[in-house]
């Protein structure tokens, strides 16, 4: 009995251990809608993301396990893709059109991404039907464990920047230009977070 008694002891000891160690979570809940913006200053339809245009950013660590529930309330089905995060046996959810299906109108879908080993700046994207030129993007922050030291100085500083053309015309006047065979017309502006190029600063210092 005896012996019985510290096999089991030891086995949950070693659960407690392995459950503690596991690699943190983190939750989010983003809700896809259309609504006004004004990037140009002109009124457009915009792709937003619980209100937010660019979506809200992801901060995360290397190793970070990220869980995305994501409801799309637009009238069309809609998918994102997450730009350089490596697919760690889940292929499934990179937001390539025939390997991810899209989330339908008006249903939701949850992402579940590993960020591992992987630190740096990335970004999300919607995949579909142009839907980018509408909006829906946003930046991913993955940062290093304080465990596993980088070989320079912290920066004084961290910026996301997202830079890209931008057009007034609604996405689904481009996708039409397109799948006619044409190109696109010249690029109205040019969009930093969001905001034209002149009125989005960014605080430098200078060293020496």
């Amino acid at each position: 009995m005896k012996s019985k008694a510290w096999s089991l002891m030891v086995a949950l000891l070693v659960l407690v251990e392995c459950t503690n160690c596991e690699d943190p979570y983190k939750f989010f809940t983003w809700n896809v809608t259309y609504g006004d913006i004004y990037p140009l200053g002109v009124k457009q339809q915009g792709i937003l993301i619980n209100g937010q245009f660019p979506g809200p950013q992801i901060d995360s660590v290397t190793n970070d396990n990220l869980i995305v529930n994501v409801y799309n309330s637009l009238d069309e089905p809609f998918l994102f893709s997450w730009n350089g995060v490596e697919q760690r046996r889940n292929s499934w959810q990179d937001g390539v059109y025939g390997t991810n299906c899209p989330i339908p109108a008006g249903q939701n879908f949850t992402y579940v991404l590993q960020v591992k080993d992987q630190i740096g700046s990335f970004f999300y994207f919607p995949s579909l039907a142009f839907h980018k030129a509408a909006g829906g993007y946003g930046g991913i922050k993955i940062a290093s464990r304080s465990v596993i030291p980088v070989p320079f100085s912290p920066p004084a500083d961290d910026f996301t920047v997202l830079v890209g053309d931008w057009f007034k015309q609604n996405h689904t006047d481009l996708k039409s230009i397109l799948d006619d065979g044409n190109n696109l017309p010249f690029p109205d502006g040019l969009l930093i977070n969001g905001r034209t190029s002149n009125s989005y600063t960014f605080p430098m210092r200078r060293t020496m």
